[in-house]
């Protein structure tokens, strides 16, 4: 690199042991570089910053505040983390690499409106389980949303990325001295707009303007001067999305216009919520969600506009992004207000879901097999044991190795059928373990039905086959739904909403 740090590395060069393969895109703070991993074969977005910028106390702040955010948050719809440090006086981040488009850059009207709905559902869910963990994003945008490819054995799927300007919600101090922030006007809530303090709601606001970005082709407040989109922000009524999408269902102009909301109390409880109207007003059913009734506009805090480079996106696509000069509110440097309201009433609740609910067919019906398998080991138990005790109740002539015979064999036969109980009914409960316990039962009943069929054959006791017949379905049924991607998605999503749900 050059001496103030803005030289681009080459094709081949070496960066804190990453081999750089090409550029993903470069801006004011820094570049963003696909590079390999030192020791593992898979490419990673290499976040570099320019050496002016790495030498900033408060910018290095906020650069290892990102790491730090993001690497507590593990979810599939967020970029995650791999490493960080500083070589040759620059400040580095490996992130992961996402083949692909960002949903600024793809096209809503090539596709149904039901696959943009899906994939800012995905962001919602990531949105919502950051949320439980008192992280806010607080750059919500389409630039931020990246639309990974579709694979072999996967859809297209969206992951957020950016939190280089989300903070703990729990923390005591701000980011900078001033308590100015960074956000994108065309996509920034009234109450971050204007210097109020801000909660997940804002999240949800930002991602409303998203929605209506991505369906609409534009943000909801167009303006070419900044100052008319804050206050479109702050004191405009949020325009109709199907006045720009006639094709749209009119149902969907109340839920934008409630999750745009001025007053953050009047928005959806989370952006699952949100999403999830959202879907079934596009699928005609009807949604409970009640009407926005109008709102104070927030006061403006003294808004002053400004003019500061935007920052680097690291796990963006193949092709290089451009970065555009982005206009950033500073507010009024003067302490706010402070809020009358106890700390309890300040807090907010936490989401009850981690997004749209996924199909859980799949896995009742992988469960339910499981169940239904289970009937054979226990019957074939019972009958042994009620054999067993009859026979030492009549004192017939067995040996001790018999006895124990015999009950080593109900032992197995009993561990089998608890096997395959419990890993059915966890499986229905929505727990991962259920998913280990019912492939590794649904193997044991398919190699069972086999070796039955096949011994029943050789000894022309074909009456058996009307018992392994039955087994060997249910178990391959059971196999095949539990090893289903459909499975594993409804599993994540449970798991995902017991690690998220609600806390007082």
């Amino acid at each position: 690199m050059g001496a103030e740090g803005a030289a681009v590395l080459g094709v081949g060069a070496t960066f804190a042991g990453y081999r750089i393969e090409g550029v993903l895109g470069q801006g004011g703070m820094g570049t963003v570089y696909l590079a390999r991993h030192p020791r593992l074969p898979r490419s990673v977005a290499l976040k570099l910053l320019n050496r002016e910028v790495s030498t900033d106390t408060e910018l290095t702040r906020r650069f290892e505040l990102e790491a730090d955010v993001v690497a507590r948050l593990e979810h599939p719809g967020i970029v995650g983390v791999f490493d960080r440090g500083t070589d040759d006086g620059h400040l580095w981040i490996a992130m992961q690499y996402i083949r692909g488009t960002d949903a600024a850059a793809w096209n809503a009207r090539a596709h149904p409106p039901a696959t943009a709905v899906r994939l800012l559902g995905e962001t919602a869910a990531a949105l919502d389980y950051a949320h439980s963990r008192g992280v806010l994003h607080r750059d919500v945008k389409p630039a931020n949303i990246l639309i990974a490819d579709a694979e072999s054995l996967r859809e297209s799927h969206a992951v957020l990325t950016d939190f280089g300007i989300a903070r703990l919600t729990d923390a005591n101090t701000k980011l900078t001295a001033t308590g100015a922030f960074t956000a994108t006007l065309a996509y920034g809530s009234p109450e971050q707009l204007s210097g109020a303090m801000v909660d997940h709601r804002s999240d949800q606001y930002s991602l409303a303007c998203t929605l209506f970005a991505v369906l609409a082709g534009r943000p909801p407040f167009a303006a070419t001067n900044p100052g008319q989109v804050v206050m479109g922000h702050i004191s405009q009524p949020p325009p109709r999305l199907t006045a720009t999408r006639p094709d749209l269902p009119a149902t969907l102009d109340p839920l934008v216009a409630r999750a745009m909301a001025k007053q953050r109390a009047d928005r959806f409880r989370d952006c699952g919520q949100f999403i999830t109207a959202v879907r079934d007003a596009l699928e005609g059913r009807h949604s409970a969600a009640p009407p926005v009734t109008p709102a104070t506009p927030v006061p403006v805090a003294h808004p002053v506009l400004t003019h500061n480079p935007p920052e680097v996106r690291a796990g963006h696509a193949s092709r290089p992004q451009p970065f555009p000069a982005q206009h950033r509110v500073a507010t009024d440097p003067r302490p706010p207000v402070a809020d009358p309201r106890p700390a309890g009433a300040r807090s907010w609740p936490q989401p009850q879901a981690a997004g749209p609910r996924p199909s859980r067919t799949t896995a009742v019906t992988a469960g339910i097999a499981t169940v239904l398998v289970a009937v054979f080991p226990v019957f074939v138990f019972c009958v042994g044991l009620v054999e067993t005790a009859r026979t030492i109740a009549q004192g017939a002539p067995a040996g001790r190795a018999d006895l124990a015979y015999s009950v080593l064999a109900l032992l197995f036969i009993g561990v089998v059928a608890l096997l395959w109980a419990g890993g059915g009914l966890l499986l229905l409960a929505g727990r991962r373990s259920g998913r280990v316990l019912t492939l590794v039962s649904s193997v044991i009943g398919v190699l069972s039905a086999i070796a039955g069929t096949v011994a029943a054959v050789a000894a022309s006791e074909l009456a058996v086959l009307a018992l392994t017949g039955p087994l060997l379905m249910l178990s391959a049924v059971a196999f095949v739904c539990t090893a289903s991607p459909a499975t594993g998605r409804w599993l994540s999503y449970r798991t995902s909403v017991r690690a998220g749900g609600p806390r007082y």
